[in-house]
């Protein structure tokens, strides 16, 4: 910290301004030098399997100093017990990992075995609420779809995924539409910003936080699915690391507008969303929905949703009906009996030599880069879906 910096920041009446930044950088330099990846998988029966992987680089833990011990606490198994208590009912520990990993740093590996995905609890993806910091538990819900929803927020037939608040989020208000412009930071303010930024960006090396919803089958969404066109089987939820590239090519925690406002805690900027703003179709950069913000994009639905296995179907469609109008109810004669050989999942195209043969699984979330990126489904920004 230079000395003109430290001045300012001891300026009189800017002591509340000045606390709240430290909270800010805090929070993020406690983050930097880390990685913590969590793959949610869906299984055939219902199920589901949580895998966890949370890595200390060697920076982080020479950091600690003779605090070290205590950090590494956060790897152990105890730790992956304590988590395990906020996610929800029918979650147990089913291994745990503590290991070295590249570049001298230890990290762990959890599983944790999900007996029904209804009632599952994480921290929520979506950062851009301003009560974020006093709100921030989603609860996840499947269910069968016998109708389907207006702008593809589920479609009959399939299981659909929705993650909501335990509590109500407050989104960004609109300010009125004659209001004079809101008032932003002082020059004073945005040049003690401009001299933390650089410390960010070097406390962020290394850094990834990933959130990975996978299924048996290819899932389809209007939060946006990397290569859904391809069949992909798994959407980011979030996925933002020191590597992802902003809207012009250019490394995203070095846009200046963007540092500045991750700084403050906007990570519903307009610079911020102007810059994540069709990840789906770019997989260069970060996988953030910034629903919560008064200036992301109109995207429809939030629903993530997929075929049926025959253990699911079986439960949940034999025999039922299935309305696929997406507005008004169709009247009975027009609804269909559902059948699985047009709506479960039976594999990509098997040849009779592989039946019985188990479907292989994805290995346990790495640090690799995101897969090469495929057009999206979802509405283009400003395009609001037709009826």
């Amino acid at each position: 910290m230079t000395g003109s910096f430290a001045r300012r920041s001891r300026g009189p009446g800017r002591a509340g301004r000045w606390l709240a930044l430290a909270a800010g950088l805090l929070a993020l330099c406690s983050a930097g030098c880390m990685q913590l990846e969590t793959r949610v998988r869906y299984n055939e029966d219902g199920t589901a399997t949580v895998t966890e992987r949370l890595r200390f680089s060697r920076m982080l833990l020479d950091q600690a100093g003779d605090k070290q011990a205590e950090l590494l606490k956060l790897l152990g198994r105890e730790a992956a017990l304590e988590r395990m208590k906020s996610m929800g009912k029918g979650v147990s520990l089913a291994s745990h990992e503590l290991r070295d990993a590249a570049g001298s740093s230890r990290e762990s590996v959890a599983v944790f075995k999900v007996e029904d995905l209804n009632g599952f609890r994480y921290v929520s993806p979506w950062p851009a609420f301003p009560d974020y910091p006093q709100n921030n538990i989603v609860e996840f819900s499947m269910q069968p779809a016998y109708k389907s929803s207006a702008y593809n927020d589920g479609v009959a037939g399939t299981m659909v995924l929705r993650i909501k608040y335990l509590k109500p989020p407050k989104g960004e208000p609109q300010p009125p539409k004659d209001a004079p412009p809101p008032k932003g930071p002082t020059p004073l303010d945005m040049q003690v910003y401009r001299e933390i930024s650089p410390v960010i960006r070097d406390m962020l090396k290394d850094f990834r936080v990933r959130l990975t919803f996978e299924s048996f089958s290819p899932v389809h969404s209007r939060l946006g699915v990397r290569g859904e066109s391809g069949g992909a089987k798994s959407i980011d939820l979030l996925d933002f690391s020191d590597a992802n590239l902003d809207s012009w090519g250019s490394q995203f925690v070095a846009n200046e507008e963007i540092a500045l406002e991750l700084v403050q805690w906007r990570f519903g900027g307009p610079n911020v969303v102007r810059h994540v703003n069709g990840y789906w179709n770019n997989a260069t950069l970060p996988v953030f929905y910034p629903w919560g913000s008064r200036h992301m994009w109109w995207g429809g639905g939030m629903a993530i949703y997929c075929p049926p296995s025959r253990q699911l179907f079986d439960k949940h469609f034999a025999g039922r009906k299935l309305d696929y109008s997406q507005w008004q109810a169709s009247p009975p004669d027009k609804q269909v009996t559902a059948d699985f050989e047009r709506i479960g999942w039976k594999g990509l195209g098997k040849k009779d030599g592989d039946k019985g043969k188990e479907e292989k699984k994805e290995p346990e979330p790495q640090s690799e880069p995101a897969p090469q990126a495929e057009p999206p489904k979802a509405v283009p920004a400003g395009e609001p879906e037709k009826k």
